[in-house]
């Protein structure tokens, strides 16, 4: 018979060893367990997160899209009528609409309404005396001083001349806290003014809703659109009272050309000059606001419509704008 070997007798202080050994790695794999549950839990988040903004994103998309066809129609119909004439009719109100989990605001911006920075000089960065006055007479009537036209058409110019425009170089920029050049090409945005020498941000928000960036040479004013402000800087003496009175008279009937607008008696017996002026505008502004999961996406299209065929194109997007949605809402 052969004795097997009695079972081995370890040391008490060996068993608690190998007991916090089994304890440790339980507290191990449970440590672990929870990180790789909390980063599991966080990365679906995050997706759902980009699901929901790419989701925002295309519902804004849509909304430019539409506005587009919208534009198209009101080129067609008015082909159709024979009388091509913007006024302020379809950009007057914003709309809310309810989609698919989420809620859409938009409005247009008719941006024919202000007027053109860009075009204070013309592409040879020649100064355009017109618009020049126009600028000027418009910050008079802001009561703005922290600006001098003089400053825009040396930021635009390329020349480095001190004595061109009397207004700033590169040497007075270079030499500040955060230095950096002149634009030396037209504004991009509206924002760049910013940037000028001295300029307020308080002036910049009150010339703001009066001012647009565009190409250079294709935004006359559209006196349908402009705001009573703008049609003061068109017209050299028109008081407060009568640029009301033309808004007002204008918003029960639009002008069907130039030559009726001056033919209001608010501007008898003042002399101006109505060049590049018109009652059509071709570039437009798609404001969209998508909330969706708590969230917002905001989307301002900037689009041109070709007064030849109506055929749109979207020259910019900008998803840095905060406050998009400005107007009543429409009432279906």
């Amino acid at each position: 018979m052969i004795n097997m070997p009695s079972k081995p007798n370890f040391p008490r202080s060996q068993q608690g060893v190998a007991l916090m050994i089994v304890i440790l790695v339980f507290a191990l794999v449970s440590i672990l367990s929870v990180g790789i549950y909390n980063r599991q839990s966080l990365f679906v988040q995050s997706s759902g997160n980009v699901f929901a903004q790419a989701q925002a994103y295309q519902y804004a998309l849509g909304s430019e899209i539409y506005g587009r066809r919208l534009l198209k129609a009101d080129w067609d119909d008015d082909k159709e009528k024979g009388e091509f004439v913007d006024d302020l009719e379809q950009t007057r109100s914003s709309i809310v609409l309810p989609v698919e989990d989420a809620l859409l605001e938009a409005q247009f911006n008719d941006v024919h309404g202000k007027l053109n920075i860009n075009d204070v000089v013309d592409m040879q960065g020649v100064v355009i005396p017109l618009m020049e006055q126009r600028l000027k007479r418009l910050l008079n009537r802001l009561a703005i001083n922290t600006l001098k036209v003089e400053s825009l058409q040396d930021w635009i110019d390329e020349n480095q001349d001190p004595t061109n425009y009397a207004g700033f170089e590169d040497y007075d920029y270079l030499g500040g806290d955060v230095p950096y050049h002149t634009g030396a090409q037209p504004f991009y945005d509206v924002s760049e003014l910013l940037l000028i020498k001295d300029f307020d941000r308080k002036d910049y928000e009150k010339l703001l809703p009066h001012i647009s960036v565009l190409p250079q040479g294709q935004a006359p004013i559209n006196v349908n659109t402009a705001s009573a402000e703008v049609l003061q800087s068109i017209v050299e003496g028109l008081s407060d009272q009568e640029a009301e009175a033309l808004v007002a008279r204008r918003d029960d009937k639009r002008w069907k050309d130039v030559a009726e607008f001056k033919s209001e008696p608010e501007l008898n017996g003042k002399n101006f000059d109505a060049h590049y002026l018109s009652v059509q505008s071709s570039f437009f502004e798609i404001a969209t606001q998508i909330t969706l999961a708590d969230r917002k996406v905001r989307l301002l299209s900037l689009v041109y419509r070709d007064s030849s065929d109506g055929t749109m194109h979207v020259i910019k997007r900008d998803q840095g704008q905060k406050y998009l949605i400005t107007k009543d809402v429409m009432k279906l």
